[in-house]
């Protein structure tokens, strides 16, 4: 932590926001943040239209935000820490949305194959 923390900065600094100067981690978290929100839309029923493009959408955002994530916590340790915890955070959620989007396929695989079987016992 930065002894300014808590402070205002002076005249003609800029303003310091939660990443600071590390890019990496603000995209980070932004991509986990819409990977979750891309599953999120199931609990609204609009995903159910076709919810192989928001788990695919999702999946997508989180295979962006992890790599992303790690990149950002490489580079908060050269800025003074800046941004390492919203990168953790990036890297986290990627991987939960990750794991989500695959055991929704396993379950959506399992569901065909269960319905292959029955229509094929019929």
């Amino acid at each position: 932590m930065s002894s300014s923390e808590g402070t205002r900065p002076a005249i003609g600094q800029p303003a310091r926001t939660w990443a600071g100067r590390n890019r990496a981690a603000k995209v980070s978290a932004l991509c986990a943040l819409g990977g979750a929100a891309f599953l999120g839309n199931f609990a609204t029923g609009i995903a159910w239209i076709n919810p192989g493009i928001f788990v695919a959408l999702a999946a997508l955002c989180a295979l962006i935000a992890i790599p992303i994530g790690h990149i950002g916590r490489f580079r908060g340790r050269r800025l003074d820490d800046e941004g390492r915890g919203l990168a953790l955070a990036g890297i986290l959620t990627g991987w939960l949305v990750l794991i989500v989007c695959l055991l929704a396929t396993l379950a959506f695989v399992g569901l065909i194959a269960g319905l292959a079987i029955l229509v094929d016992n019929a």
